[in-house]
């Protein structure tokens, strides 16, 4: 509904505003027709008075009574007849000028005697006519410096018989009585020269200057009113133009007079009285549909609010419902939690558990190595042959410090960290380390060891005990694997590239279940032979190491246990033991 009100107040909006424009445009013609019979009628009137005071001095250059004047310098009756011509012909000032320029007779009490022969009036009406033609009326105008009003005169030679220039009379034509008719009518009307200078105007402030100019004024200051206004020129086809940000009609009457035009600007309050007395009308009958629409939506509100309210207490009942219900979760949230801590409680017990078993199966080797040196070395004290039996000591001290690493690995492998020392290891001293510790066991079984290794050392950025124990584990599996076999055979390998790769092979019976081979506690021994951590903790430090530990059966039967390693880019190669 929203959108809807927002959707019609917006077509609204456009159909008033491009209405106005088109009943603007429309009703404008009306009157432009109306404002051009006046703007004709005005020029008429002014043509009219401008030909009327042209007659005049061409009547005085020849009245015998000025020109004896001039001869005689007697001006009297010069006086008196200026005087009397003005009433008759009901013109303006008059006066007369000898040959000099000086004032010598008027219509008026104006100072005798004063030197005009500066004034524009007398410089035209003396220049001298054309070839073969007789002096004409000269037509001037200036400025009055003390009232600010604009005079025009008409002037003209007066000769003797012989052509001798004896003066030049000159009369005022009061224009000034259209300016101020049109100011009483508050219209605007301009009159211009062939140069677009105004030299008649309604508006005084406008004389001397360019009607164009008066035109191009601002309609409005900002962008935004400059581009709704040229809109609005655009669509209404530029018929009105502007002064001062108001639009006005333009109605050009030409005056045959010295390529004189008159301008008249009529006003369109007219015209916007009759577009918003049709717009009031659009207005009103938007408002009487919007009326009935609101109260259809209302009838159809209150159809709603019922509906509403039915909604309400079917809400009410099932929120009473599910408060219930969540009083009853909350109860077996409570019970859960308990269950939960009860529960964790028991995997912790396991964890402790597993870690114990983890302790006992990773330290059954070195306790094995121990006994079997504990007993050489016992038997080279018995021959008298302590040097030797001090060789078995120092081994048994090494097989206890590696007991006490062992310890430290299986806590963190129970704490699950990643927080150890690392660094460069060559993979081959760790094979040959792994094949030493496992010496004791090797020598009680006949097996045939094959062992592979590259001439370059294979560099490894590892924890070098955590990487012998994964060497170990798997041995240990081989050698139980081929323990049935009448042929024992291990082979190891190891392989050199972009990753290092160390595979240990036996010709054992294979994996039945490779998906479970590295899950705790997953063993195919009898009881009491392993407890199936070896594979998982080995896999858990190959992941450690950044690499993995993969299973598979070998072509020709048997199990293949391949440890990838990232290949470590050290500066300085990693020596290999001797």
């Amino acid at each position: 509904m929203r959108f809807g009100v927002a959707a019609s107040l917006l077509a609204l909006v456009l159909v008033m505003w491009g209405g106005q424009l088109y009943l603007t445009r429309a009703l404008s013609d009306d009157q432009s027709s109306e404002a051009q019979v006046r703007a004709t009628g005005y020029a008429a009137n002014l043509q009219g008075s401008m030909q009327r005071h042209l007659v005049v001095p061409t009547l005085l250059s020849r009245d015998p009574i000025l020109i004896q004047a001039l001869r005689r310098h007697e001006y009297l009756e010069a006086d008196r007849r200026l005087a009397t011509f003005r009433e008759e012909l009901g013109v303006g000032t008059i006066f007369l000028l000898d040959a000099s320029g000086r004032v010598v007779a008027a219509s008026d009490d104006r100072p005798r005697g004063v030197d005009r022969s500066d004034a524009a009036f007398f410089t035209e009406a003396m220049k001298p006519p054309e070839t073969g033609k007789s002096p004409a009326t000269a037509f001037t105008f200036t400025d009055d410096p003390t009232t600010g009003q604009r005079k025009f005169q008409y002037s003209r030679r007066l000769l003797s018989e012989d052509g001798e220039t004896l003066g030049v009379i000159v009369v005022n034509v009061d224009l000034g009585l259209h300016e101020e008719s049109w100011q009483r009518a508050r219209n605007r009307v301009v009159v211009t020269d062939d140069n677009g200078e105004v030299v008649l105007a309604s508006e005084p402030n406008w004389r001397g200057k360019k009607l164009a100019n008066l035109l191009a004024t601002a309609e409005s200051p900002s962008r935004v009113g400059q581009a709704i206004s040229e809109a609005r020129r655009t669509l209404t086809a530029d018929r009105f133009v502007y002064i001062a940000g108001t639009p006005y009609l333009r109605n050009d009457a030409p005056l045959n007079f010295r390529g004189w035009n008159l301008t008249y600007f009529p006003t369109l309050e007219g015209v916007k009285a009759r577009v918003n007395s049709i717009l009031a009308l659009v207005l009103t009958g938007f408002a009487s549909l919007m009326a009935l629409a609101f109260y259809l939506l209302s009838r159809r509100a209150r159809a709603e609010s019922r509906k509403a309210l039915r909604e309400s207490a079917e809400l009410r009942q099932l929120n009473r419902r599910l408060s219930a219900e969540m009083a009853a979760r909350r109860r077996v949230e409570a019970n859960l939690k308990e269950a939960e801590q009860s529960l964790e409680q028991a995997s912790k017990l396991a964890a402790l558990g597993q870690m114990s078993a983890a302790v006992s199966h990773e330290l059954n080797q070195p306790l094995a190595a121990m006994k079997t040196y504990l007993a050489g070395a016992r038997l080279l004290l018995n021959r008298r042959r302590p040097e030797e039996a001090l060789s078995s000591f120092q081994r048994i001290d090494d097989l206890i410090d590696r007991m006490g690493g062992i310890t430290r690995q299986l806590k963190s492998y129970a704490r699950k960290s990643e927080d150890f020392d690392r660094e460069p290891v060559d993979l081959r001293d760790s094979v040959r380390a792994a094949l030493s510790m496992m010496a004791p066991q090797l020598g009680k079984m006949a097996v045939t060891i094959t062992t592979t290794l590259p001439s370059e050392p294979a560099p490894v950025l590892a924890d070098p005990l955590r990487l012998e124990q994964i060497i170990v584990n798997l041995l240990r599996n081989a050698l139980d694997a081929v323990r049935a076999q009448d042929d024992r055979r291990i082979k190891i390998f190891l392989v050199l590239g972009e990753t290092v790769l160390l595979a240990i092979e036996d010709n054992g019976p294979g994996i039945k279940a490779p998906d479970k081979l590295f899950e705790p506690f997953y063993t195919t021994k009898k009881p009491g032979e392993g407890l199936g951590l070896g594979l998982a903790i080995s896999a858990g430090f190959a992941a450690e190491l950044g690499g993995r530990l993969v299973a598979r059966n070998g072509a020709d039967g048997g199990a293949v246990f391949e440890l990838l390693l990232p290949r470590e880019r050290a500066q300085a190669p990693v020596q290999a033991a001797e």
